[in-house]
Order: C-alpha cells, then structure tokens, then sequence
C-alpha cells in the first residue's frame, strides 16, 4: 500500500474520531426524543450545553485518551502502558480543576476519575494503579490508534490491547471490545472497507483477547466471552432493520449487565456492539456519524468509536469538511499521522519508538482548556 493510501485512512479514522466525539458531546446522555425536541436532526457541531458548557468542536476525554495512547505507541511500541498512564496524568495537570473537568481532562465519568485520582497518588510506580472491574467501553473508545501503529500485526495489537486495558480496567468485556474495534479498524485500513470482513476471524481474534485478559488478569469466569459472543449474535443477525437490531443489542448486552441497557449505553456490550453495527451498515460515514450521536445517551463515545471504524475504511475524503474545520484540533496532530504513515509504510519493521510530538498533547490540552473557560466566561455560560 503506497504512503498516501496510508495517510489518507489514518487521517479519516483520526478526523472520524475526533469529529464523532465533538459531534456527540452536546447529547450526551440525552434521550433520542429530548435531541429532536432541541435539534430535530443533530447534523452539526454545537456548544455543549450548561452546566456543562463546552464550545462546538472541542472534543472531550475520550479523544484525549485516545491521542494520549497514540503519543505511548509511538514513543514505546512494545510497552506502551508506563507511557499511557504517565500522559493522563500530565494532562490533568495541565489544568486546574474547573466546572465540568477533571484537571485537564474534559467530560469525564466517575470511573474515568478514579483511575486518574490513583495514577496521580502512585507517584509514577505502578501504570496499573487505577484499574477497576468495570465492563465499560472506555477500552474501545482509545483504541484505534492501536491499529494504526500496527496495521499488519495482529499479535502486537492483542498485545498493546491488553497492556493499554490494564491501565483502567480488569474486566475480559472490556478487553474484548477494545480488541473488536482495533480490528475493525485494521481491516478498514487494509481493505478501504468493511464489507468483506471475516466474521470468524473478528470473532476469534476478540475471543483469543478475552481469554488472555481473564488468564493474565485472574479474571476468568462465566462473563469472559460475553463480547465475542455479543458481536457473534450482532453479526449472525446483520444485515435487518435498524430498530430489530438495536432492540437485539439491547436485550443481549442486558443479559449480562447488572441494570437496565440502552443500544449506546456505556456497557461495552452495548455501545461498542452498536458502534461495530452502525459503521458496517451506513452507507457513508457521516450518516454513521449522524445515526450514532442522535441515538443519544453516550453519543460522544458512541460518535468517537464509529468514526474511527468508518473513517479507516472510507478515507479522509469521506470527512464532510464543514465538520473537519469546526474541529479545534484541526491538524494539530498532523506530526503524529506522518509519524504513523512513516512505520505503516515500512509495515512496522524492526519496532522503532522513541518519538515525540511537536508540541506535547499536555501543553495542547491545557492551552484549549483555558481558550474554552476564557470564551466560557466572554459568553457569560
């Protein structure tokens, strides 16, 4: 594959990232009904509303993690986790906490907090400080970049997967669905597609994660394979009528959650199976894009981890360029992409690491925080 077929699909499934997660941050947990009653169709980038203002285009944690584990890659291929949990720990420094932010880090949630709150108190000695036994899909929404940096080696994907997951989590859900969506992604930067991915494969490969999760963490038990058996239930029904399908996430991921579930509530068995779904069966990005936030509730996350799937396969073409300039971090990672297209190009030969941003993703986050509380305050939200 030339340079620029690389740097084209890297570039949509950053872009499809970026814009999924800004897209979706003024609905989150919304209902489809109150988006319609205040937006009709949510097709644009918008203020996030009080109490928790945020300007249109600026993306939330979840693009911050997920550019945080891109920095860890580059700079430590094969031991990207030391690095990973040290530049969330940066980034919330580079703030002061304010209304809505943890530090530098912007929409959070509850365990989100915890696992940055540990990092800080463990003084750098031990990157698995924070990790909790949650099932969420907080794994899959930062790891794309997982694929990128190794497009055509599955082993050191699961690898990276599973070093980057203990960080937050010790649960084999969550492992899973972060080794779906890295594949989806690989596939998409391979093919230019979706549509000819081997379900089997998919299937094996998010399984093979999730035993290796339950036997290095100690975690195995009769949930280990809850993903991979989700996703096979999601694939043996595609392609059928949107509401069956969403219904059907719904009623598997609610056979193993401890609460009622929406298709895009933040159980990994729910929004990460329906994000798989939405970026396979739309016929363009940005009505995956639409579909994804309008369905509400964890619409940033949801909008991330579709435009990340969808935007690998289509291309930095396929990027409406209304959304691409409305971003705040339009280009800024461009050091990062022609880093990635450098090693795709060499397909990763030899290892590498060692490389370092222009500007640190710390000195960026901190720099739009303090841009958005000043435009906060001019605006009187």
């Amino acid at each position: 594959m030339d340079a620029s077929t690389i740097r084209s699909r890297i570039t949509g499934s950053l872009d499809g990232l970026l814009i999924g997660d800004a897209l979706g941050c003024p609905v989150e947990m919304k209902t489809p009904a109150e988006i319609r009653a205040r937006y009709g169709t949510l097709r644009t980038l918008e203020d996030t509303p009080r109490p928790w203002w945020r300007p249109a285009g600026l993306h939330s944690d979840d693009s911050q993690q997920a550019i945080a584990l891109c920095d860890a890659l580059l700079e430590a291929p094969d031991a990207p986790a030391p690095v990973f949990a040290r530049l969330l720990v940066e980034i919330y420094e580079a703030y002061d906490k304010g209304p809505g932010q943890h530090g530098g880090h912007r929409g959070t949630g509850k365990n989100f907090r915890v696992t940055v709150d540990r990092l800080i108190a463990a003084q750098g000695s031990d990157p698995f400080a924070g990790a909790q036994a949650t099932a969420g899909n907080g794994v899959a929404m930062l790891a794309a970049p997982i694929a990128w940096r190794f497009p055509t080696e599955p082993a050191r994907r699961r690898a990276a997967l599973l070093s980057v997951a203990r960080v937050k989590t010790t649960d084999p859900r969550a492992a899973g669905a972060g080794a779906a969506l890295v594949e989806a992604v690989a596939y998409g930067l391979a093919y230019g597609t979706l549509r000819g991915i081997d379900p089997a494969r998919w299937i094996d490969a998010t399984a093979k994660a999730e035993q290796e999760a339950a036997e290095q963490w100690g975690a195995d038990g009769p949930t280990t394979h809850a993903f991979s058996r989700a996703l096979t239930a999601m694939l043996a029904r595609w392609p059928c009528e949107r509401a069956e399908m969403l219904d059907a996430i719904a009623a598997v991921a609610g056979a193993t959650s401890d609460r009622p579930v929406g298709p895009s509530a933040g159980y990994a068995l729910a929004s990460v199976v329906t994000a798989l779904y939405l970026a396979m069966d739309a016929p363009t990005l940005e009505r995956a894009l639409i579909d994804a936030v309008n369905l509400g509730d964890d619409a940033d996350t949801v909008g991330a981890m579709v435009g990340a799937v969808r935007g690998a396969a289509d291309g930095a073409d396929a990027v409406p360029k209304r959304w691409r300039e409305g971003l705040w971090a339009k280009g800024a990672f461009n050091d990062r992409v022609e880093a990635l297209v450098e090693g795709a190009a060499a397909r990763w030969s030899g290892g590498g690491g060692g490389w370092k941003p222009k500007e640190s993703l710390a000195s960026s986050e901190g720099r739009w925080s303090r841009m958005a509380e000043r435009a906060r305050g001019a605006l009187g939200k």
